[in-house]
């Protein structure tokens, strides 16, 4: 019997997955550089950009979810060779996202500080006044991060990851650039840090719309008068974006509800939680870029019929998931001490980020790519329900629940019990994953399959 001939290259893989691990890294240094450099103003500066930046982790991982929807059905489009299905699902995609980030907007901007209100509860009042400053510019930037999601998927599919990692640079160095300008030239603060934001976002999602629509030359994509929503097409994209979106937003939620136990413990705990939190964000950028690079390798396998191509290519990403992790783990170990010491924060605040950095560098490099890389792969293929009710069943019974258990039970840990109950959802997805991966039911759910 014939064997099949590779659908990717080693080369063609890393061409993939490098620049797309660089560009999860600077999407996560916008939030990473808004909380360093307001960091001079106090802790309450702190606290007011990561409460926020919780929420917009929220809105981010809903509509990358539901871009990753759209970026599965072109994916495995690709596959099948079906240029023209392919691009009406780009057009769909796109609308479809907008009309979503659009609808987020209109909904912080009635809300706050309402929603601040009710999200933290027992949040202090100098925090409250910064945190809805930055929450309104942040809301406004939404429409604009929804076309960045949509634009910056498709072209990863399409095979122009570089494109997507470039236009990522750009937005980071002229956040960067802004930032110094308005917080410490025009002394503008929070509302520096936000309208930096704001504006870095909406220069580079509109000129990363534009090369989707003008500049790739994979799939026909029609002018932008002719564009409609068909039902078809659009279900055939919801029937795996909503179950994405909904399992990114209930984990997201169930983080924020979280947060709400961080708040209890006062100004000092928020901080050090929200200055570990944005360090192991960039910790886990190496499983997040690979795990995307699964949507367009593993998605075009599936299309193609290769399932014995699918799950090698996913078990080879997973293992370099591993190996970059647990470089990245051991890295923050080392240097706890000196990553903590940029953010100008109280001896006290110090040594409990500094704990929390090395406990995650461990249960991270042995947990972290079996739970949250194989997801993507089993994602790629359409298996969406089933990751679903795992996020939503481990989300809620191990860390929410674990979260409220534990400071009830050790008191005297704090919030280091919140970190714990994280721990325990990684474990479980992790068994959950690794049983769900040997089987052969996740390799059947294709579109239209």
């Amino acid at each position: 019997m014939r064997m099949s001939e590779p659908l990717f290259s080693k080369k063609q893989i890393y061409d993939l997955m490098i620049p797309l691990i660089m560009e999860q890294v600077f999407m996560a240094a916008i939030g990473m550089f808004d909380v360093i450099m307001v960091s001079g103003l106090g802790e309450h500066s702190i606290s007011a950009v990561s409460l926020v930046d919780f929420i917009n982790q929220l809105i981010n991982s809903v509509l990358t979810a539901l871009s990753t929807g759209g970026a599965i059905v072109c994916s495995q489009y690709l596959g099948r060779k079906d240029l023209r299905d392919a691009g009406e699902a780009v057009e769909h995609l796109i609308l479809l996202v907008t009309f979503a980030g659009t609808a987020m907007m209109m909904a912080a901007l009635a809300g706050n500080p309402w929603i601040l209100k009710r999200l933290y509860g027992s949040i202090e009042p100098q925090v409250l006044e910064a945190g809805s400053v930055y929450f309104c510019l942040s809301g406004i930037s939404y429409p604009f991060i929804a076309l960045f999601c949509c634009s910056a998927a498709v072209m990863r599919v399409l095979g122009y990851a570089r494109v997507s990692f470039y236009t990522s640079l750009v937005m980071n160095l002229l956040n960067i650039s802004m930032n110094a300008v308005f917080i410490f030239g025009f002394h503008w603060g929070v509302f520096g840090a936000g309208m930096a934001s704001l504006l870095s976002r909406a220069a580079v999602s509109l000129v990363l719309f534009y090369l989707v629509v003008n500049r790739q030359n994979m799939v026909p994509v029609r002018p932008l008068v002719w564009w409609r929503l068909r039902r078809k097409r659009a279900s055939a994209i919801l029937g795996l974006a909503i179950p994405t979106s909904l399992e990114s937003s209930l984990f997201y939620i169930g983080r924020l509800l979280v947060q709400r136990v961080v708040t209890g413990f006062g100004t000092s705990a928020i901080a050090a939680n929200a200055v570990s939190l944005t360090v192991t964000e960039f910790l886990h950028m190496p499983g997040a870029g690979i795990g995307i690079a699964m949507i367009t390798i593993v998605g075009r396998c599936v299309g193609a019929d290769e399932k014995k191509q699918a799950r090698g290519y996913a078990r080879y990403l997973i293992g370099l998931t591993y190996v970059f992790q647990g470089v990245c783990c051991a890295a923050s170990m080392v240097f706890a001490s000196r990553i903590t010491g940029l953010y100008n924060l109280t001896d006290v605040t110090k040594e409990t980020a500094v704990w929390m950095l090395m406990t995650h560098g461990v249960i991270c490099a042995l947990f972290w790519p079996m739970g949250f890389t194989t997801a993507n792969a089993l994602k790629s293929a359409g298996d969406v329900r089933f990751t679903m009710a795992m996020s939503f069943a481990c989300m809620w019974v191990f860390r929410v629940g674990g979260s409220y258990l534990f400071v009830r039970l050790f008191p005297q840990l704090g919030v280091m019990n919140v970190w714990f109950a994280m721990y325990c959802d990684w474990v479980a997805r992790a068994g959950i994953c690794f049983v769900r991966f040997r089987g052969n039911r996740w390799l059947d759910k294709g579109v239209g399959g």
